[in-house]
Parts: C-alpha cells; structure tokens; sequence
C-alpha cells in the first residue's frame, strides 16, 4: 500500500466516522423530540380527562341540590379526581425522562463503536505505508544488481585500489 493510498484510507475512515457520530446524533435529537411530544400529548389527554371527570361532579352534584361547600363529600370526590390525574402526569413524565435516559444510552453505546482512528494510530499506518514502500525500493535496487558476478569487493576503498592497480596489469601484459 502506498503512502498516499494510506493517507486516503484514514481520511475516509475519520469521514465515516464523522459521518457516524452525526447521524446518531440526528437520531438522538429526533428520538428525544418525539418522546417528548407524545409525553406532552399524553399530558394534555390526561388533565383533559381529570377536568371532564371534575365537571361531571360538579353537574351531578347541582343536580342533586348539593353545594360543592356542604359536606365534605363533593370537595373529596373533586379532591380524588385532581390527585388522580396529578399522578398520571407523574407516571407520564417519569416515562418520557425514563425514555429519554434509555435513548442517551443506546445513543452512547452506537458512539463508542464508531472506530475514529486517532492521530498516533493514523500516523503510524501512515508511516507503514512509508516504510514498506521504501522496502520495496530497496528490494528492487538488490535485485537489480548482478548476483552471478562477485568481485570480491566489500567496501568502497577495495574498488578504488584495484582501480589503482589497473594501468599496471595492463602493462604486465
């Protein structure tokens, strides 16, 4: 792999982890929004019903020549009935926060699987591209040299003496 082709791969790995962590995020804020309005609308059904109940009271207890002030019975039932619907909007709301803390933990379990390569972790797949490209070059370079042909030459200094000792075997000959 080359360094470019490396260097492409963690860019796009870094934008599909952008990518990733935006859309669960989008996700998230959606979700909370629609547990939201139905805790609302459940909200508004429930008082609804409790003023309903609380008028059919009223009316019952006219009705029946009762003033909501003589005995106590009429203001319990009114009582009863406002308790009642207070605890549902409890139960209500207790829900939607419930909701709401599940979606921030699904939301933080999708997050922390997104795999963003770091910088060190990028630099270094970066740097491997780099190093196993120069092996190549370095392999190519040893393959390129004549192997059936030793001199007997280790050094530099070796071919530099026998270039020396060229115009006297000429000479001898």
């Amino acid at each position: 792999m080359s360094t470019a082709t490396a260097a492409a791969n963690v860019s796009a790995q870094i934008k599909s982890a952008n990518a990733q962590t935006k859309a669960i995020n989008a996700q998230r804020t959606v979700v909370r929004e629609e547990t939201r309005q139905k805790a609302s609308a459940e909200l508004f059904d429930s008082m609804r019903e409790g003023r309903r109940e609380q008028a059919k009271i009223r009316a019952a207890s006219g009705e029946a020549g009762l003033s909501l002030s003589s005995g106590g019975s009429i203001e319990s039932l009114l009582l009863d009935s406002a308790m009642q619907t207070e605890l549902a909007n409890d139960r209500t709301i207790a829900n939607m926060e419930s909701r709401h803390r599940a979606n921030e933990a699904d939301a933080d379990s999708m997050l922390s699987r997104i795999q963003k390569p770091t910088a060190l972790g990028a630099g270094l797949q970066i740097a491997s591209a780099a190093a196993s490209g120069w092996a190549g070059v370095e392999n190519a370079k040893i393959r390129t040299r004549p192997s059936n042909v030793d001199l007997g030459f280790t050094t530099m200094d070796d071919v530099n003496d026998w270039l020396k000792t060229l115009p006297k075997r000429r000479k001898a000959k």
